[in-house]
Order: C-alpha cells, then structure tokens, then sequence
C-alpha cells in the first residue's frame, strides 16, 4: 500500500504542532496568568506542604502570610506559642524577625532621603565624628550607602561575637579600628552586624530623634502594624508572644528571651506580628504610596553588590542564576525571575519575607524555632506561583 503525499495537510498538521508546541513552551516556562483560581489552588497546595514540614520537623508555632497586589490573600497561624502551654500562635503573635529587621532600617532612611535630610553619599563621619577604622582613608570615605550594602570593607561579622557575649555597643565601635580591612569601602560584599547599626547613630544626629521613634513614627503607624515593636522589653511586654525554642538532648525546650541582637535595633531589633509583615509586604510591593513611595522602593531593591555565597545556600541554590544584595535587601535572578528577599535568624526563631515585585505577589514566614526547615518555605512557593517543577532537592513533590 503506497501513502500519498498532500501538501497542503502537510503543511496544516506542521503549522498545528508548531502552534502547539509554542504555547506550550509558554505556558511552562512563564509565570502563569494571575487568577482567583490560580492562587486559591497555590494557597491549598502550600497549605499542605507547610504543615506536613511542620509536622516533620516537630516546629512548635508559626505564621504565614501571603500577599497579592494590596490585598492579604492568605493569612495564619499555626501550633502553639510555648512548648508545655495551650496558647495558640494567632494573626497578632509576636515573632522575633533578626536580620528581616534590616530592610526597616534602609527604607527609612530612604524615606529621610526622599525628605532631603540624609544622601546615600554622606560620610559617617559628618554624623558621627569619633568613628573611626583602621585606615584614615577609609575612616573618611565610608558612606551611608556602604554601611546599608555591607560594603564597609570589614572582614564578615565583624564583632558579632562579641554581641553574643552581650558586650556593649560604644565598646565594640571603638574596637573597629583595631580590625584589618578586607577591602576599600565600596568593593567587596561582607556582612555586618555591628557595623549597619551605625544607621541608628546618624538617624539621631540628622534628625535629633532616635532610630526607634522614627520606624514607629514613619513605618509601624501608618501602615497599622501595631503590634510591631523594637527591642526587649517591648517584646517582654507582649502578651500574645511566641516564645524562642532551641534542641536540648534531641528535643526542642522553650529559651529565655536573650538581650544578644536587641543592642543593634537596625540589624535585628524588630518585632512583629504576621499581621504586621503582611502589611509591611504590601508596602514594600507598592500598596501604600502615601507611606513608602515607588523612589523609596526603588532605591533600597536596586541591585548594588554581588553576593556569591548565596549562590551556595541549601535549597534557593536549584534556581539561583544570580545574587546581589540591595540596601537591607537581598535581590535574586531566581529562574529568570527577580525577588527581593531577606531572612533572620536569632537563637530560637527564624524569619522570612520574599516577593515578586513585577507579580506583586510575596510571602513572609515566622518561626518560634532554629531550624533549616526554613529554607524550604519560600523556594517552594515561589516554584509552586512560577509552575516550576519540583528540584531533586526538594523534600516536598508539587
């Protein structure tokens, strides 16, 4: 039997595939289409993973929150506050957020940028004349900019040792000049503790306010995180707090609430609710313009440094392309695809908040424990939202 040869249904089935093959080429490799029912299928599905890892990793509490242009999409609280009592984790328990602290300290002084009252390029001596490094040269170049990009040219976590041992802050800045420098201001990423809470001192001197009423006066109020806080006493003070827990012969106990990292406010000194990150996640995507303008955004999620540990860390490592840090803020090339982010780790809890900016879509994550559980939370939504199939390493098939 011989087949014949039609051209013109040749040329009909090949135009069909090549159609075919385009949209679905599309359609896998693109963020999918944003719809209602795309992200109630996402929240369910995230939903499940969050609380099988929970289960897993015996977590004692936390919250999520997921956010969508300006409106709360998803929002909870799950286990309980104190290992050995009832209290449930709710809406408006109070987490440590550490480092997730970082990116309130850059967008206010962003917005003192915006009001003319500081320049990313003004030394850090013009506003605290006694500092002082190890070179004279880089005493006199170090810049607002340098401090709030990690790029001061000290070697990583310089000092933050001895905020552990609960050594005084006045003491370790006078101990800066004693290091040797990696690099000059302005040429090498290397994280700091001590060093960005620098930003405190020179709010004061620009403004004659402390760094503590203005994140309250400028953020917490008018984006109506009021159970935001900074510091230990005002976290004693909450009555609907999540305890810290850490392992003790294999299993988690419930810690003491430890000063180390309150003493750098701008580093690691906020306190917050799930609630409140929500709606600081909103801000930060551009839902409240009154407060945080699109310039103030703009300035601290701009690319500055590169960051090549990143590259490293355990599960973003499978999309990672690429990794800066900004002003307090992480910048990823995640599969093709920007976010912004930034996590925090203090004994005994554990914070992450990342978003899309061009998606308008983030997630914030807190815990009442250490644990490496979570390192999963937002890669795996992030991969959940972009229709990206699950990596080798994931714990968790979607």
């Amino acid at each position: 039997m011989k087949l014949k040869l039609n051209f013109k249904k040749l040329i009909s089935l090949l135009t069909f595939l090549s159609i075919f093959f385009i949209h679905n080429l599309f359609l896998y490799t693109k963020t999918p289409p944003d719809s209602t029912s795309h992200l109630v299928e996402i929240i369910n599905r995230y939903e499940v993973f969050f609380q099988e890892i929970m289960e897993e990793w015996g977590a004692p509490g936390a919250a999520v929150a997921i956010v969508k242009g300006d409106r709360i999409v998803y929002i909870n609280g799950l286990g309980i506050r104190e290992i050995g009592r009832q209290e449930k984790v709710n809406i408006h328990t109070v987490f440590r957020l550490a480092s997730v602290s970082k990116g309130f300290a850059s967008v206010l002084a962003a917005l003192l940028v915006e009001d003319g009252i500081l320049n990313w390029e003004d030394k850090v001596i013009k506003y605290v004349p006694g500092f002082a490094l190890k070179k004279s040269r880089a005493t006199r170049n170090l810049t607002i900019r340098h401090i709030l990009s990690h790029t001061s040219g000290l070697p990583a976590h310089t000092f933050t040792n001895l905020l552990e041992e609960d050594v005084t802050l006045s003491d370790i800045f006078g101990r800066l000049k004693e290091v040797r420098l990696i690099a000059s201001p302005g040429k090498v990423y290397s994280y700091q503790n001590v060093l960005y809470n620098l930003i405190c001192d020179i709010v004061k001197s620009a403004t004659g306010k402390s760094y503590e009423e203005l994140v309250a006066e400028r953020i917490f109020e008018p984006l109506g995180m009021d159970d935001a806080s900074l510091g230990k006493n005002a976290f004693i003070a909450a009555t609907n707090r999540a305890m810290p827990h850490i392992r003790q012969s294999f299993e988690r106990t419930a810690s003491d609430i430890k000063q180390a990292y309150y003493s750098v406010p701008a580093s690691a000194g906020v306190n917050a609710s799930i609630l409140d990150m929500a709606r600081w996640l909103r801000a930060m995507m551009g839902g409240a313009p009154e407060v945080i303008s699109s310039e103030v955004l703009q300035q601290v999620t701009t690319p500055l440094i590169k960051t090549p540990p990143e590259l490293r860390k355990y599960r973003w490592r499978d999309r990672l392309r690429d990794a800066h840090y900004g002003l307090g803020w992480r910048i990823y090339d995640y599969a093709g695809t920007k976010i912004v982010y930034h996590g925090g780790w203090v004994e005994g809890f554990r914070a992450e908040i990342g978003f899309i900016p061009d998606e308008k879509i983030g997630i914030a994550v807190l815990l009442n424990c250490e644990s490496m559980m979570a390192n999963l939370f937002l890669p795996t939504f992030f991969d959940m939202y972009l229709n990206l199939a699950a990596p080798d390493s994931a714990r968790f098939s979607y």
